[in-house]
């Protein structure tokens, strides 16, 4: 080889050398892609450096490109944000806060000037977005003090705790007079001097909840138009709507004809720190996909999207108040679903509430979601994941709407911590969901104290007629709910009229308490099939009807079950023999594992998809195997 071959070899092999580590750097040590920042202190002329940052989210929003993010100082930001394009699958657009900063979008803003009304009610001069109760794109006027919702003035009045899961209530009073017509009588009912005409009532009775509109009347009787017929009246109501009501400590009242808002704050001084609601949304991202919410805080707003969205991912955020409305219009013809039936105001805003996840493949996680009017997240479409997070305190105005509104299929909704509800947890309701709810799994949830202000429902409910093929309801914890009435039930698992082909195994349900027809499972449909394999139910049952396979469970407090697919199941005669049974006085849960001499160990049968990991001889009964690691359900969250 001649010297100048030789040495031009030696430079192709060190350059050849050099691209390769460059390569491999590159992509081990990939440079920071662009980025803009945001703070409260900016300006929007500014470039969106970290020396100069842009004022608003928007700002970002209209210039931010796929690939890149906004990065959001600490601090409020009052707007609703529209991004202008999407990203991609490679390049998704990102709005996180900086370096975990505080970072709140708020749907609120603030009321400052406060003159004296009568004693220690004031009033100011506000334009609220809803005048009187519209139901047309905000659902109710809202007001806060210290960030915590005001009650409207009302009868009878909010103890000082202002749990709106636990209202006052009067008893005994709205009757049916025919179609919308009622009647509600209660002698309890004061006189007011400038009349009931025009107030609204909220009634409650079985699992139906209305309201209407007081036509006339007086002290202990009046008259009413309902938003919807129902022929047995309601029981337990409530009513507002007018300002001589304003007459108790944290209420308030708005005139929208003169736009006057009265407030008498807790402490019956001068009100301060009051805001007020005006925007309903925080991230519009209707028609836009591959966009990532990471860690920031929503403040009485939500965030929603459009059939067209794919792959949104929520992530770490913190949203409190998503959702607000007063009244319960019948749902509009256009989002009922084909072939439900006509009872369209049990699904009154179960199809516009909580954070709303409409399109394909969308994922909210590690997330804590706290209190909602409706739901606390609606899934429409196919293929979301909702996992690790905390949903509390929804669905206040009791329709079908749940914590977890399930629409379309092939969804997953695992280890969420769901608590305080007002009727059911996760829900599939056919009004506007349809009956094809196949594919769905329900897994690793830990559900409790739901069914607060309704009866005849479910922690897991579903109804009517839904085809559940493909999917499965499995290691749950449902448990510690005291049913609202003492005439009707409140269920765990409940596969309500004729729905079917249901795979429900390695739950465990204990401690619902109160009413009558308390069960910890209800499901039989003469369609279809239903497999109910290993699980404990610490309560009464109902297996029967149709098609059902149940084996390997524990019944601790039924006596059988009706259907000839039985085998391996343990009845109220043996004591399963609990590692930690519970008791009244336990503060801590209890531990439904099995100790070495229970007769449920290796007393099952081999289901194929269900047992393989047995230990032993074969499978234990119930819903944890002796020898293996014990599951636990519920979000790795703390809510603080």
């Amino acid at each position: 080889m001649n010297k100048k071959l030789f040495k031009y070899s030696i430079f192709t092999l060190l350059f050849i050398t050099s691209l390769t580590i460059l390569m491999f750097l590159s992509k081990s040590f990939a440079i920071p892609k662009k980025y803009y920042i945001v703070a409260p202190n900016g300006s929007d002329k500014n470039p969106g450096t970290i020396d100069r940052p842009f004022k608003t989210i928007q700002k970002c929003a209209t210039v931010v490109q796929p690939g890149e993010t906004c990065w959001l100082r600490a601090g409020i930001y009052r707007e609703e944000v529209r991004p202008g394009v999407s990203g991609t699958a490679q390049a998704p657009i990102t709005f996180a806060a900086y370096k975990n900063e505080n970072a709140t979008i708020s749907g609120t803003e603030v009321v400052g000037e406060w003159t004296t009304d009568r004693n220690s009610v004031y009033r100011s001069q506000v334009n609220l977005p809803v005048n009187g109760y519209s139901d047309i794109d905000f659902f109710a006027n809202q007001v806060f003090i210290n960030e915590e919702m005001m009650p409207e003035a009302r009868f009878p009045n909010m103890d000082e705790k202002r749990d709106f899961l636990r209202p006052a209530l009067i008893g005994g009073g709205v009757k049916s007079q025919g179609g919308i017509a009622a009647s509600i009588e209660n002698k309890e009912i004061p006189h007011l001097s400038e009349g009931w005409t025009g107030a609204k009532v909220w009634t409650n009775e079985w699992y139906t909840t209305r309201t209407g509109t007081i036509t006339g009347g007086t002290a202990g009787k009046l008259t009413a138009q309902m938003t919807a017929p129902w022929d047995r009246g309601g029981f337990w109501f409530y009513l507002f709507g007018k300002l001589e009501l304003l007459d108790s400590p944290g209420e308030w009242f708005y005139d929208y004809k003169t736009r006057t808002l009265y407030l008498w704050s807790p402490d019956s001084k001068i009100p301060s720190n009051v805001e007020v609601k005006q925007r309903n949304f925080a991230f519009d991202l209707s028609d836009r996909s591959y966009i990532s919410l990471r860690n920031l805080n929503l403040f009485a707003n939500t965030i929603t999207t459009s059939d067209r969205s794919t792959n949104i991912v929520i992530d770490g955020i913190r949203a409190k108040y998503v959702s607000h409305h007063m009244t319960l219009p019948p749902l509009p013809q256009s989002k009922q679903a084909p072939n439900s039936d006509n009872g369209l105001v049990v699904a009154s805003h179960a199809h516009d509430t909580g954070i709303q996840l409409r399109g394909n493949s969308h994922t909210l996680k590690n997330s804590i979601i706290e209190w909602s009017s409706g739901n606390g997240v609606l899934l429409e479409g196919k293929n979301h994941t909702v996992t690790n997070n905390i949903i509390t305190n929804s669905n206040y105005m009791v329709s079908y709407a749940a914590p977890v509104r399930i629409n379309g299929t092939s969804h997953k909704i695992t280890h969420n911590t769901i608590s305080r509800a007002g009727r059911d947890a996760i829900n599939i309701d056919w009004h506007t969901a349809g009956t094809d709810g196949r594919n769905i799994e329900i897994a690793y949830n830990d559900i409790s104290r739901f069914g607060m202000l309704s009866t005849d429902l479910g922690a897991i409910y579903i109804c009517c007629y839904v085809n559940l093929e493909g999917g499965s309801i499995h290691h749950n914890w449902i448990r510690d709910a005291q049913a609202f009435s003492p005439f009707w039930g409140t269920r765990g698992i409940y596969l309500d009229l004729e729905s079917f082909n249901s795979t429900i195994h390695h739950n465990v349900v204990w401690n619902l308490t109160g009413g009558k027809d308390n069960h910890n499972l209800l499901v039989g449909s003469p369609r279809g099939y239903e497999r109910v394999f290993n699980n404990t139910f610490m309560g009464d049952v109902v297996v029967g009807g149709g098609s059902i396979e149940a084996r390997n469970n524990i019944f601790a407090e039924s006596k059988t079950i009706t259907t000839n697919k039985q085998s391996n199941n343990l009845f109220i005669n043996n004591n399963p023999k609990f590692s930690q049974p519970p008791t009244k006085k336990a503060k801590s849960l209890p531990d439904f594992s099995l100790q070495s001499n229970s007769p449920a160990v290796d007393a099952g049968v081999i289901i194929p998809g269900i047992t393989e990991n047995f230990v032993g001889g074969a499978p234990d009964i119930g819903a944890y195997e002796r020898g293996t690691p014990i599951w636990k359900a519920g979000s790795t969250l703390e809510n603080n």
